[in-house]
């Protein structure tokens, strides 16, 4: 194909992108709506989330105004969600998409203590008031969670010619407005418990299990880590641990990214210091990754389509190759040595010298 073709090809999509799409943008504006939190009274603070202080048992009632931008009736689902901790702040869900992500406590799922409408509708550029109901559980310390607002925009359909297979993908527009309840006041100074590390070879990274013990959320979680291994002085996996926050009573692992050359086995060892609210934290454990695990993120690699990453092993083939090499020559030695050697032969007049 000459270049004067390919240029003839693309010409018109990029005359194509350099206007404007009427028709994505009118699209995308049937489905435009916002929610604006109606605060009661004994809210705390300017944020934009619910944040007011509950009595043990008793029930509050909030209230939101959702708004129709579109000329589309819109159909939205109303959900709670509870509050879960990750690497990147506090994760919103119904249950726990990160793996080693929980809440220790049931008594904090704040899923579990609210009640609201499961849809509203709403004619084009029309607004409601929807309220629901917040059940304070006779807990010692903060519930938290969020309320999801949520709009369906269709199904989208990726399809993959050479493998001819077909991914659908539905597409949504949601907005979520938090809820912190402070039931109880909550004197301790928070601390992070920090288990014993173990490497994932899906994520291919080593998980640093934290847990927030406290009925609290606890911010301003910040530090360094290194991580060295046995054996080996060269190595040094060093890096930043940035802020970030965890819900009360909740757990997950920290992923440090493997980025230190080759991954093989060994005994490794890391190093941590952590600043909780201002206060210092060291952390220091072992933990090994074994031959599986080596295995195991190589066929992940594989199955994703990513470069593989190849363990360092004992060099069998050229050991076996010299191996054989050294057999043979000590063979052919050996059938030398063992041929008998050939007398000349004397003929009558012949010189005997």
């Amino acid at each position: 194909m000459t270049y004067r073709m390919i240029l003839w090809i693309l010409l018109p999509s990029i005359l194509f992108l350099s206007f404007p799409s009427f028709t994505v943008y009118a699209e995308e504006n049937e489905f435009e709506f916002r929610v604006e939190p109606i605060f009661p009274k004994s809210q705390i603070g300017k944020q934009g989330y619910y944040h007011f202080k509950g009595k043990p048992n008793e029930t509050v009632t909030l209230q939101a105004k959702v708004i129709n931008d579109s000329e589309k009736e819109l159909n939205v689902t109303i959900r709670s969600l509870n509050a879960y901790s990750g690497n990147q702040g506090i994760l919103y869900q119904t249950e726990p998409i990160l793996k080693g992500t929980a809440i220790t406590n049931e008594e904090f799922q704040f899923t579990k203590v609210v009640k609201n409408p499961a849809e509203l509708t709403l004619g084009p550029l029309e607004s409601k008031v929807v309220s629901f109901s917040v059940n304070v559980p006779d807990i010692n310390g903060t519930i938290l969670g969020s309320i999801e607002f949520r709009v369906f925009k269709g199904t989208e359909e990726l399809t993959k010619k050479e493998e001819n297979s077909q991914l659908l993908i539905d597409q949504y527009k949601a907005v979520n407005v938090g809820v912190q309840v402070d039931v109880t006041d909550y004197q301790d100074i928070p601390v992070l418990t920090l288990e014993k590390p173990h490497f994932s070879p899906e994520q291919i990274a080593i998980m640093i299990p934290m847990e927030n013990k406290h009925p609290v959320i606890v911010p301003n979680i910040l530090g360094t880590y290194e991580i060295t291994k046995q054996g080996d002085q060269d190595f040094s996996l060093k890096g930043d641990i940035l802020p970030f926050k965890m819900a009360p009573m909740t757990v997950f692992h920290y992923p440090i990214q493997w980025t230190e050359g080759t991954l093989e086995p060994g005994s490794y060892h890391v190093t941590s210091t952590l600043g909780v609210n201002g206060k210092t934290q060291t952390y220091e454990q072992t933990f090994s990754i074994e031959n599986k695990e080596v295995k195991e993120t190589q066929e992940k690699m594989v199955e994703r389509g990513e470069v593989e990453i190849a363990p360092k092993t004992f060099p069998w083939t050229p050991v076996i190759i010299c191996l054989l090499v050294g057999i043979i020559v000590i063979l052919l030695l050996i059938l030398k040595r063992s041929k008998p050697k050939r007398k000349d032969r004397k003929y009558p007049g012949q010189d005997p010298n």
